[in-house]
C-alpha cells in the first residue's frame, strides 16, 4: 500500500512524501525511523481521497466539522452507538454533499474502520487537529468529551473570525463608496469644469492646477495603474507563497507592523493556547500536540517557535522554559504555564491564557474600528473639500472679474 505523509524533521522543516508499507502502522513506524515527526498520513490514490476532492466545498469545511462534533458528542454521551449516531446525523442533514460525507463515515465505521481513519479521507474538510483529537478520544474512551472540546474550539475560532469580519465591513463599505465618489468627481465632473477653465486663458489658482494635473493623470493612466498594481500584488503573493525566505520575511513584517501586529499576535497566542489545551485534554502527548499545533499556525515565525519548543521538550525541558527560550510568546504566557505545571492544571491555565488574549483581541478590534471610521471620514472629507475648493476658487475669481 502507498501512503502520503506530511511530517516535520528535526530542523523544523516540512516534509511531504510517499511511502510504501504493508499497513498504516508499518508506515508510521518507518516514518519515525527516518527521524520525522508525523503530522498526517493517508492512503494515496484511494477512492476516499478522490471523494474528498469531489465533494469538498468551502461551506462544508466551515459548517460540517462543528455540526458533526456537537451532535455526535451529544448522541455518544446519551449512550447511542457510534454507527447509529452517524446514521441519525446523516438522516438529519439537509445538503446532499454533507450527507455524502457523513454517509461515507458511517459506512466506513460499519466496515470496521475507526472514525479517525475515516476522517482522513476528507483532509479538505477535517484538518489534522480534528483527526488527531478523535484518534486520541478513541484510544482513551472519551470520544464524546473530545468531540465536545472540538466543537467549542471550532465555534470559538469561528466567532473570532466573525468579529473581525464584522468590524471590517463598515470601514470597507466607506472606503469603496468614498473611492467611487472620488472617481466619479475626477473622471466626470472635474473634466467638464476644466473645459470651462481652459477657455478662460487666465492663470488658475495653484489648487486648481494641481487638481487638473491629477485628473489628467488619472484619466490617462488609471487602467494602466490598476493593472500594474494587480500584477505587482500577484507577483508578490506568489513570491511569498513559494519562497520560504519571502514567507518568513512577510510573516515577520506582519508581526512587527505597528497596529495590526499586536492584534495578530494576540489571535495567534489565543489559538496556540486553545488548541494545545484541547489536545492535552483529549489525551494527546505533549510532544505530538506541539507538532500538530505547529501545523495549524498560519505564521511561520510562530510555527518554527513551536517546533523549537517541541525539540526542547523532547530533550527534557518544561513547556514554560521552552516558551521563555523562544522569545516569541510574552512572559505572561510562560508565567501562567509555569503555574499550571506546578499545580497540575496545565490545561485549565492554557484555557485561561486563551480567554485572556481572546478578550484583549476583541477589545483591540473594537478600539481599532472606532479609530478607523473617523479617520476614513476625515481623509475622504479632506479630499472632497480640496476638490470643491479647487473648483470654486476660479469661479470666485470669474465672479470678481464680471463684477468689475
Amino acid at each position: 500500500m502507498n501512503f502520503k505523509y506530511h511530517a516535520i524533521n528535526n530542523a523544523g522543516k516540512v516534509k511531504n512524501g510517499e511511502i510504501e508499507a504493508d499497513g498504516e502502522s508499518t508506515a508510521k513506524a518507518e516514518i519515525r525511523n527516518r527521524g520525522l515527526y508525523l503530522v498526517s498520513l493517508r492512503e494515496a490514490d484511494t477512492k476516499q481521497g478522490r471523494s474528498a476532492r469531489i465533494f469538498f466545498s468551502w461551506g462544508i469545511r466551515q459548517k460540517l466539522p462543528v455540526l458533526l462534533a456537537r451532535q455526535l458528542s451529544s448522541l455518544l454521551r446519551g449512550g447511542v452507538p457510534l454507527f447509529q449516531a452517524l446514521s441519525i446525523i446523516t438522516n438529519q442533514l439537509g445538503g446532499d454533499k454533507e450527507k455524502e460525507v457523513v454517509g461515507f463515515l458511517r459506512d466506513a465505521v460499519k466496515g470496521g474502520s475507526s472514525l479517525s481513519d475515516a476522517l482522513k479521507a476528507y483532509p479538505g474538510i477535517f484538518d489534522n487537529l480534528f483527526v488527531y483529537s478523535v484518534a486520541a478520544g478513541e484510544k482513551t474512551g472519551a470520544l464524546d468529551s473530545i468531540l465536545r472540546y472540538q466543537a467549542d474550539l471550532l465555534e470559538s475560532r469561528a466567532n473570532v473570525k466573525g468579529k473581525i469580519r464584522a468590524a471590517l465591513i463598515y470601514p470597507a463599505v466607506m472606503v469603496v463608496v468614498g473611492t467611487g465618489v472620488l472617481l466619479f468627481l475626477i473622471g466626470y465632473v472635474v473634466p467638464m469644469v476644466t473645459k470651462v477653465f481652459d477657455r478662460m486663458h487666465h492663470k488658475l489658482p495653484l489648487p486648481t492646477e494641481i487638481l487638473m494635473s491629477i485628473t489628467a493623470f488619472v484619466n490617462s493612466y488609471l487602467v494602466v495603474l490598476v493593472v500594474m498594481m494587480a500584477l505587482a500584488g500577484f507577483v508578490s503573493s506568489q513570491w511569498v507563497r513559494r519562497n520560504p525566505k519571502g514567507r518568513h520575511y512577510w510573516d515577520n513584517a506582519v508581526l512587527q507592523s505597528p497596529m495590526f501586529g499586536t492584534l495578530y499576535q494576540m489571535i495567534l497566542i489565543s489559538r496556540f493556547a486553545k488548541i494545545l489545551g484541547t489536545l492535552l485534554k483529549s489525551g494527546v502527548h505533549m510532544l505530538q500536540s506541539l507538532v500538530v499545533v505547529s501545523s495549524t499556525m498560519k505564521n511561520t515565525i510562530v510555527a518554527d517557535a513551536v517546533i523549537e519548543m517541541s525539540q526542547m521538550i523532547e530533550r527534557g525541558s518544561d513547556l514554560s522554559i521552552a516558551l521563555r527560550e523562544t522569545k516569541v510568546f510574552p512572559p505572561y504566557v510562560a508565567d501562567m504555564v509555569s503555574v499550571g505545571e506546578s499545580s497540575g492544571n496545565l490545561e485549565e491555565m492554557l484555557d485561561s491564557v486563551s480567554e485572556y488574549y481572546e478578550t484583549n483581541a476583541n477589545q483591540k478590534i473594537a478600539a481599532m474600528t472606532s479609530m478607523v471610521e473617523p479617520l476614513i471620514i476625515v481623509i475622504l472629507g479632506a479630499v472632497i473639500a480640496f476638490i470643491l475648493v479647487s473648483i470654486l476658487l476660479p469661479l470666485f475669481e470669474m465672479n470678481k472679474m464680471l463684477m468689475k
